[in-house]
């Protein structure tokens, strides 16, 4: 596989901090492809980008998910490795992933190993919650639905009815992998804390969201014909 079949997408929101660095860090590792959606910055996340060399467009929707679906409409190449743009998930794990996109259709990039105190332990303890409720429900286990570091093939994602608009949006990709009956593959990665200290967007509500979404879809007619 080469470099140029794969697409790096970043959803961004507020993250002239570290925009910049996440793009210097994708490029080291030889992927010049980068789309930054800019889902309605206030700050100037959008000239940081773009002074970096990246891709740019613009979701005028609020919300992760507006932003990824955008992006996705956008892309052509192949292959596509979606990552957070506020410099948490390393570049050098997209390497591991598109590996792995050879012979599968989804990987997931799990934080095994937190640095830095880059997750508060409320945060911790939820997204195993959701995590352990999402596998029961669709019967594969993973331990982190809520990453926020992916890679798929092109011509799977075209298959994929992604609803959600924010804070579901993993718990939306997980599922719909599911549903499609994708080979999925999981690697073990290290998570950094966000530039400028600050930890995660999600509170508790959205956790509790999460697992509405989850427990909603799992018993669509649709999703329980497929899954049984």
């Amino acid at each position: 596989m080469k470099e140029s079949d794969v697409t790096i997408l970043l959803p961004a929101f507020n993250e002239r901090e570290s925009i910049g660095e996440v793009i210097k860090s994708i490029k080291k590792y030889g992927y010049s492809n980068i789309l930054v959606v800019d889902n309605l910055s206030e700050d100037d996340t959008y000239s940081q980008a773009k002074s970096n060399g990246a891709s740019m467009a613009f979701e005028v929707k609020r919300g992760k998910g507006n932003a990824i679906k955008k992006g996705l409409s956008l892309i052509n190449t192949p292959y596509i490795v979606m990552m957070d743009s506020d410099y948490t998930y390393p570049a050098k794990y997209i390497n591991d992933i598109v590996e792995l996109l050879e012979d599968y259709d989804v990987v997931m990039a799990e934080r095994h190993v937190r640095l830095d105190n880059s997750m508060s332990l409320t945060n911790l303890f939820g997204n195993r919650i959701i995590s352990l409720l999402g596998s029961i429900l669709f019967w594969y286990w993973t331990p982190d639905i809520c990453t926020g570091m992916w890679g798929f093939k092109k011509g799977v994602l075209d298959k994929f009815n992604i609803q959600s608009t924010h804070f579901t949006l993993e718990a939306d990709l997980f599922v719909n992998a599911r549903v499609n009956k994708c080979r999925i593959a999981r690697i073990p990665i290290s998570y950094r804390a966000r530039i400028g200290g600050s930890k995660s967007k999600l509170h508790v509500r959205n956790g509790i969201g999460i697992v509405w979404y989850l427990i909603k879809r799992r018993f669509t007619k649709t999703n329980r014909r497929v899954l049984c």
